[in-house]
């Protein structure tokens, strides 16, 4: 078999490896709709919401005493297409150090236009962590506000344990799945 028909098989093979794995995301994604035979199969292109976030730089607390707030706000704008209105997000935590140990001293309130919508404990907290799941309708682009603060909580007794630790997390916002 001469180069020029192995390049050409490869082109081919190449191009029909691209298209299922678009055709497969997209399906996924939005609910493209197929339809055919296999011999003349015909897709119209899902119509993917677009969800966009401004989090910023890392949410960065070290060497903090008890009572100490490290706070974050960021926004998460929604914009609807054609045919995709909702969109369900999870507001998430990529924590890479903390050395924060015992309970509830390290704690989080998550707000969306100022009412408290979440909070808890990150005392221990590592890894990719969810602080909650969001899901919004809207008719038009939209702009959700939220502010998250991270407390090293004072609890009135001896805390010397976690004294000069560190806590390093970026904030992300994900696609979450329907239920």
């Amino acid at each position: 078999m001469s180069v020029g028909k192995k390049n050409v098989i490869l082109a081919s093979i190449l191009c029909v490896s691209i298209a299922v794995i678009g055709v497969s995301f997209a399906y996924f994604s939005s609910g493209v709709s197929v339809t055919g035979d296999g011999a003349s199969a015909t897709f119209n292109p899902g119509d993917m919401i677009k969800v966009s976030y401004d989090a910023g730089e890392t949410l960065n607390m070290e060497n903090a005493i008890p009572g100490d707030t490290e706070e974050k706000s960021f926004s998460v704008k929604v914009t609807p297409t054609d045919n995709e209105n909702s969109t369900k997000y999870a507001i998430v935590l990529d924590i890479s150090n903390n050395e924060f140990t015992g309970t509830n001293e390290l704690t989080y309130v998550l707000k969306e236009n100022g009412s408290e919508i979440k909070n808890g404990d990150l005392t221990t907290a590592s890894g990719k962590t969810t602080l909650t799941t969001i899901e919004k309708t809207v008719s038009g682009a939209t702009t959700y506000n939220y502010t998250l603060e991270v407390t090293f909580k004072n609890t009135g007794e001896e805390q010397n344990h976690n004294a000069g630790k560190k806590f390093i997390s970026n904030l992300k916002v994900e696609f979450a799945e329907a239920n």
